[in-house]
């Protein structure tokens, strides 16, 4: 078969997490040191907004780097083309042979991509979504799940087929419900305490972002139960 290649802009979540850590806190210092104090909260507020925007644009340029990923008709081939700062990983290939089930994982900051692989192992690419790339990484998710099957089975005998399939994501499994209704039960105590005690030390500010966190989790529970559905009539 003809090879098929996506170049896409890949991240490192814990490098982006350390970057951001350190220039915020660095940036947030330089705030405080040299600008003058700000009583109003509000104008406060929006002194801290650049440096929020400033800090995630250079942790998002730390922790990103370039790949280009072929498929052929014995592997796939992971080339970089640009690495981590400070890194120094190795091309990989993978036998179709090897490749059991694969996983699209969507979150709120980064979405994943996940070839789990026969012997165990794994092969995960992570693409942040808080800001727009323009690379083949949808592109890639589309067509995988076709092509995955078309180049794994084309020059094998019937009997060595093997459908290459969606699995589960972490989000699916029956651990993280528990973790989220758990967590909900908390926000339900958070908010009941503070009505009932209004200078309670949390801020009304932390109870909404936290909310909104299980909101788009929840979101997310339901959306696949609805599939699951679907699916089963």
């Amino acid at each position: 078969m003809k090879q098929r290649q996506y170049k896409i802009r890949i991240h490192s979540v814990s490098r982006f997490i350390i970057a951001m850590i350190i220039i915020l806190c660095l940036l947030s210092f330089l705030l405080v040191e040299y600008f003058p104090h700000v009583e109003n909260q509000f104008i406060s507020f929006l002194q801290f907004v650049p440096v929020l925007l400033i800090s995630l644009f250079i942790a998002n340029k730390i922790g990103t780097a370039k790949i280009k990923i072929v498929f052929t008709s014995e592997a796939i081939i992971h080339t970089w083309e640009r690495k981590f700062l400070l890194s120094w990983e190795r091309d990989i290939t993978i036998p179709w042979g090897i490749v059991d089930n694969y996983v699209f994982q969507n979150d709120r900051t980064f979405d994943s991509f996940i070839i789990n692989l026969k012997n165990n192992t794994r092969y995960k690419i992570d693409r942040q979504n808080m800001f727009p790339e323009k690379d083949d990484f949808k592109k890639l998710v589309k067509e995988f799940p076709r092509l995955s099957n078309n180049y794994r089975n084309k020059e094998v005998a019937e009997s060595q087929k093997f459908e290459i399939i969606e699995g589960k994501s972490f989000y699916e499994s029956k651990s993280f419900k528990w973790i989220f209704y758990f967590l909900v039960s908390a926000l339900l105590l958070l908010i009941s305490n503070k009505i009932i005690n209004p200078n309670s030390e949390t801020p009304w500010s932390a109870i909404g972002i936290i909310g909104s966190g299980l909101l788009f989790y929840g979101t997310m529970i339901r959306r696949k139960n609805i599939n699951d559905k679907k699916t089963s009539l």
